[in-house]
């Protein structure tokens, strides 16, 4: 939003807040001895006077939307404390890079959001360039049936010993994901399909997927890519300035 675009839709408001402020800072009774003539002149006088000095709208409105961010970064933060073990401890989460890294870094992701699979080369160079990084990874299908049936053979690949196979195999695809094309997916990367689809039914793998909605949902992430590092949650896409930037506040150096 910008500043100009905020004046011309917030300035109504902040007028008829500011009359009220000013009404209810008057001494007691004389708020009321202000006929409706008396209010429209001093709404006009606040109206003007914001017009005149529109920096000082503005300022107020940026002082807001920062004390908002402040907020949730907070809300954030604590959520993600509280869940700290199912973040970053899911014995069914598959974990790559250092197991014994200093910094854990986890990612909430999607095959077919493109922010996701822009963002997997930068994170997997620079998890191994960095090597003291544990890296996390969270099945969080949200965009729909094909996502969720690329999240159970990519779980379920793991009874053959080929996940991050599979995972590196659905992010490399091309096009649209189907069952067709997971199953290709699957036959190109070595799996025995028949197994795979045996797999891909076990109950287990559903419940995985529930309890990351579950944490998701408590820890306020709504879209894919998320990541979480040093107790910080960073949503969207990343790339080599970004992770440095995430890691370097998360070894707090």
């Amino acid at each position: 939003m910008t500043a100009s675009f905020r004046l011309r839709f917030l300035l109504p408001l902040a007028t008829l807040a500011a009359l009220s402020l000013f009404l209810l800072a008057a001494p007691a009774g004389a708020a009321e001895r202000f006929d409706a003539k008396d209010k429209a002149a001093i709404e006009t006088i606040i109206h003007d006077y914001l017009v005149e000095n529109p920096e000082v709208l503005v300022k107020a409105f940026e002082t807001l939307e920062r004390r908002q961010e402040t907020a949730k970064l907070a809300q954030t933060q604590a959520a993600v404390e509280t869940h700290r073990k199912a973040i970053y401890e899911d014995p069914d989460d598959h974990v790559t890079g250092n197991p014994d890294g200093d910094v854990t870094i986890v990612e909430f992701f999607d095959y077919q959001c493109g922010y996701c699979k822009r963002s997997f080369e930068p994170l997997m160079d620079f998890v191994e360039k960095d090597g003291n990084i544990r890296l996390v990874l969270k099945e969080f299908p949200i965009l729909g049936p094909a996502s969720l049936l690329a999240t159970k053979a990519a779980i379920a690949a793991k009874n053959q010993d080929r996940y991050f196979d599979m995972h590196r195999a659905l992010y490399a695809h091309k096009g649209d994901l189907d069952e067709d094309a997971i199953v290709a997916i699957a036959g190109e990367t070595g799996l025995d399909i028949a197994r795979l689809r045996k797999d891909m039914e076990d109950p287990a793998i559903q419940d995985q997927v529930s309890r990351t909605y579950r944490l998701a949902e408590q820890l306020g992430i709504d879209g894919t890519p998320a990541f979480v590092t040093g107790g910080t949650m960073y949503p969207g896409a990343v790339d080599t300035a970004r992770l440095e930037d995430m890691i370097k506040q998360a070894r707090g150096s």
